[in-house]
């Protein structure tokens, strides 16, 4: 990949190559019992109605439902059933059960809610959970190890709902939901993340179909795929515990998905365990499976991991090389081949926007209005003479910067970010410049750029600190480049391919050549370097999420690796095994790297033209991403 990128400098200059390629809730179950027939649950909607018409976000009456809790292929009989609304005091807490009337499972597993709950607003993230009751088993069996869900998300859209509560189910809304989940069922976001929530419900819709139990989603854009396979595996691991009375069947599952010495006591905490630790006790989770399993297909042998990736083509992807994401969750794609962009709605559906400005696109970033900011290695020869240009897309993929920016010393643009104040920083690879520009393409950094042949040499990368000021990986440099134009380097690698700065202030860089990951204090000290921790290979992308946490893509080993971050201390450890994450995702040299608030990984996949999102793997973060990360 990485020659080509390089190859139109190579022609008209003597400047090494020096891209990665070149740098060698508790369940309360005292309630009154209330079985539904069978025959309620046919002509539920036919009886009582659909929906209805409200004010937005005021309370509303909740339109009927009809589902059925299934273990495995059996019916769970007896069950409680709670409709939750997902809280906003924060991830992981202040969920609310909407149910003023308490719901069982009759003997065939069904139940009917009508009239029993009100949407808080039409807007509400709602989920389903279905808690104990006896999977055919001979006896009074009640068993209270058995905890199963199903994500739904808003309030208003659940007419005419019906909806098949399983292992399936219950798996996909722990991998989407992971990061708003806590202990007990509860969910939950800040006040400030609803959208980060709401893409979360719509990840999981594109994992799995609720209304059928199965994967993958209806919602699922054409073309796209998951592993559906690894979904059911552990969908049939789950399924010998919620088959069971919820004793001692349940002992291998609840130790396998022990976290901190504490073991779960229900199925979707350990699903949640799980999916929140997918590196950890892989072979012992997928022993866990009964011999005769009820979902397939399913896997031969135990999975790399238990990371859940998505993989999105279409968009005219073609040679992707960055991605950077709006407020609202949208991915948008700079692509080094074909002159278009690509972008992605949260769930996947794809969009391109052509425009002869975009040539040899590199890098891309999201400022705080939702424009999108794309390099152009090269430009047509009578644009800035062919040393190439800036395009500025809008929110609605409409071109703001007629034939390209090319003002404050733009020359063979690579990377760029966007600040908080509306400024826009770029990488010119070209002549070793920073160039700073307003919103509007104007430049602030003077008409040649800010430069310096030794402190910031052929700069490839760049990262914004709370102070405005401008990180750059350049060559074997971490520099740093103020508003004004000072400019300072620090040695601290071998080939810098990428750049972050944490929230404490500290810079990352993936140094490509060394295969390692590197952490440079705010005055240029090295504070740790991290050789092959949790798989680095051939770093080309790297972030960092609203925990702290390091994520990178490995170029050369078609993973991802992450690692603990500042905030865990003065030395970072693997979150990720040695090989790193992502194998099964079938990735092919992934190179540009982002996170969303709903504590996603995406991942462009260079030579298979496609966008992988590897579902709530990470601390979600605010987007866009204006300076160092925030949470949302």
């Amino acid at each position: 990949m990485f020659a080509l990128v390089h190859e139109s400098l190579n022609r008209w200059t003597a400047m090494p190559n020096i891209g990665p390629e070149a740098m060698t809730p508790r369940i309360d179950r005292s309630r009154w019992r209330l079985p539904i027939a069978g025959a309620a649950l046919a002509s539920a909607c036919a009886l009582l109605g659909c929906g209805a018409s409200t004010e937005p976000n005021s309370p509303a009456p909740g339109a009927p439902l009809a589902g059925r809790v299934v273990g495995g292929q059996q019916p769970v009989s007896g069950a409680s059933i709670l409709l939750y609304a997902a809280g906003s005091a924060g991830p992981g807490a202040g969920a609310t059960n909407l149910l003023t009337t308490p719901v069982y499972t009759n003997a065939g597993g069904y139940f009917t809610i009508s009239g029993y709950y009100t949407c808080p607003t039409p807007s509400t993230q709602v989920y389903i959970v279905s808690s104990g009751g006896n999977p055919g088993l001979t006896g009074s069996i009640d068993n209270s190890a058995s905890v199963m869900m199903a994500a739904l998300g808003n309030c208003s859209t659940l007419a005419n709902s019906f909806i098949n509560i399983n292992e399936v189910t219950t798996v996909g809304a722990a991998w989407a939901l992971a990061q708003f989940l806590s202990p007990g069922a509860i969910l939950g976001a800040s006040p400030t993340n609803a959208i980060g929530l709401s893409n979360a419900f719509a990840n999981a819709n594109n994992l799995v179909n609720s209304s059928t139990g199965t994967a993958a989603g209806a919602s699922l854009p054409a073309g796209a795929t998951i592993e559906s396979t690894k979904l059911y595996t552990l969908a049939d691991v789950l399924s010998a515990c919620v088959n069971s009375d919820g004793t001692t069947a349940c002992n291998p599952l609840f130790q396998a998905a022990t976290v901190g010495g504490v073991a779960p006591s229900n199925t979707l905490d350990a699903a949640r365990n799980i999916v929140l630790n997918p590196g950890s006790n892989v072979t012992a989770i997928y022993n866990a499976a009964p011999t005769k399993v009820p979902f397939e297909p399913t896997l031969s042998g135990p999975p790399h991991d238990w990371t859940m990736s998505v993989t999105f083509t279409g968009g005219a992807l073609n040679g992707p090389t960055a991605l950077a994401l709006d407020s609202q969750g949208n991915v948008w794609v700079a692509n080094y081949s074909g002159g278009s962009a690509s972008l992605f709605s949260p769930a996947g559906q794809p969009q391109s926007f052509s425009d002869p400005s975009l040539r040899e696109s590199y890098g891309v970033a999201v400022d705080g209005q939702n424009n999108a900011w794309i390099t152009n290695e090269e430009s047509a020869y009578f644009t800035n003479n062919g040393y190439g240009s800036v395009t500025k897309f809008n929110s609605s993929g409409q071109v703001q910067s007629g034939a390209g920016f090319t003002a404050g010393g733009i020359y063979y643009p690579y990377a760029i970010a966007a600040d908080s104040n509306g400024s826009i920083w770029v990488a010119d690879f070209g002549d070793s410049t920073a160039t700073l520009l307003a919103g509007n393409g104007a430049s602030l950094s003077g008409g040649s750029g800010y430069t310096s042949t030794s402190n910031l040499p052929f700069p490839s990368s760049v990262a914004l600190d709370a102070q405005h000021n401008a990180w750059f990986g350049a060559q074997s440099l971490a520099s740093k480049v103020s508003p004004s134009g000072s400019i300072a380097g620090f040695s601290c690698c071998q080939s810098a391919s990428a750049i972050a700065v944490d929230q404490a202030g500290d810079i990352w860089l993936a140094d490509y050549s060394a295969s390692s990951v590197v952490e440079v204090a705010s005055n240029g000290s090295v504070l740790q370097t991290l050789p092959g921790t949790g798989g680095v290979y051939y770093p080309g992308g790297l972030a960092i999420d609203g925990s702290g946490n390091v994520w990178v893509t490995n170029y050369r080993g078609n993973t991802i690796s992450g690692m603990t971050g500042a905030n865990s201390g003065p030395t970072s450890t693997a979150i990720s095994p040695s090989y790193g994450f992502g194998l099964d995702a079938r990735l092919s040299q992934p190179f540009g790297l982002a996170l969303d608030a709903s504590g996603d990984v995406w991942v462009v996949s260079y030579a298979n033209n496609a966008v992988v999102q590897f579902v709530g793997l990470a601390s979600p973060i605010a987007t866009p991403l204006l300076g160092p990360p925030a949470k949302p």
